[in-house]
């Protein structure tokens, strides 16, 4: 964006506010009004600046825009001061208007000036602000983050979070796919919304986690406050200690996998837990292929605490317990026995 009007000459668009174009000059400056939005937004401020000096007298002088660019640079952020373009010294020729003039005309002329600036600024920061996204993505790693409304998100391997840089409008809405634990930061007049593969959580101020992987069920865990899923015209409240899980338009409430941050803390806490639950949480925990050689053992209960443990130690300890034989073939590994102990 520049004050030069680079696609078309101020003296046309000077002619065009008068009203004293040709038809084919309106028709000109209409079609470079039909190119850009911009350009709309460009000829608006000039009609601001046009329609203000209507008030001051009818005189030409030349304007300091150095000094007036150089004030307003400085109240503006650096992205958008680099962005801008510094207008050149010109001669502003204004209609008279004695009767109503209450300041000296270079006050008009600067105020103008510096108004000019501003608008373009703040048109460019708008259009800007509310398109531009951020995004966390991680593949073999775990990221930590802090939204820009002050909302803690941990991101599991594999997975990427989109999030624009400024909640403006009522909702805070976010995109996942992957796996996440939300601290959202309570503010009840705008909510904050996720969208995970077309399935909608709303929450207010919480804490909970979202699994949303592609051709995957979505599975919602809360640890405190109250969330709401929403898959279509299906919709379900859950409070802590409760969860639910969404295939297709169907969601099943649930109770929350009270592991459902070990992925973070490396903590396992399992209470009379099947051998296949307690494989699953180690298997997306510490991010390895582990399996059962048999489903005999699947149904095995376990009851044990692992905290920050090795996970060479953690299914040792496993297949101890359970008297199963552990074994490692490549990346995967194996518990093998005949039933429960």
């Amino acid at each position: 964006m520049n004050l030069s009007h680079e696609n078309i000459s101020e003296e046309l668009l000077a002619r065009y506010l008068a009203e004293t174009a040709s038809e084919k000059e309106i028709e000109q400056v209409n079609a470079w009004l039909a190119q850009s939005p911009a350009n709309e937004r460009e000829l608006a401020t000039y009609r601001l600046i046009w329609d203000h000096s209507a008030q001051a007298a009818k005189t030409s002088f030349p304007v300091n825009t150095d000094a007036a660019w150089n004030k307003m640079k400085a109240k503006m952020s650096p992205v958008i001061a680099s962005e801008i373009q510094k207008p050149a010294a010109r001669e502003i020729e204004f209609t008279p208007n004695t009767a109503q003039r209450k300041f000296p005309v270079t006050v008009w002329a600067a105020a103008i000036v510096t108004l000019a600036l501003l608008a373009f600024g703040w048109f460019h920061f708008q259009s800007t602000k509310s398109t531009e996204t951020q995004r966390i993505a991680t593949t073999n790693n775990t990221s930590d983050s802090v939204l820009p409304d002050g909302t803690k998100v941990f991101l599991n391997y594999n997975s990427s979070l989109t999030y624009p840089a400024n909640f403006n409008g009522d909702l805070r809405t976010v995109s996942l796919q992957g796996e996440a634990f939300f601290d959202v930061k309570p503010d009840a007049a705008h909510p904050f919304v996720i969208d995970a593969n077309g399935t909608e959580i709303r929450v207010l101020g919480t804490s909970f986690n979202v699994k949303a992987y592609k051709e995957a069920p979505v599975r919602v865990d809360v640890s405190t406050g109250k969330v709401e899923v929403s898959k279509a015209s299906k919709k379900i409240q859950l409070v802590k200690g409760q969860g639910a899980e969404v295939l297709d338009d169907t969601i099943r409430g649930l109770e929350a996998n009270r592991n459902m941050l070990s992925y973070h803390t490396q903590v396992y806490d399992f209470n009379a837990a099947d051998l296949n639950e307690v494989i699953t949480s180690i298997r997306d925990g510490y991010h390895v292929d582990v399996r059962l050689s048999n489903q005999q053992i699947a149904q095995c209960r376990l009851t044990i605490r692992f905290e920050k443990e090795p996970l060479d130690a953690t299914l040792s300890v496993i297949a101890e317990t359970l008297d199963l034989d552990l074994r490692k073939e490549g990346k995967v590994y194996w518990l093998d026995g005949n039933g429960c102990q």
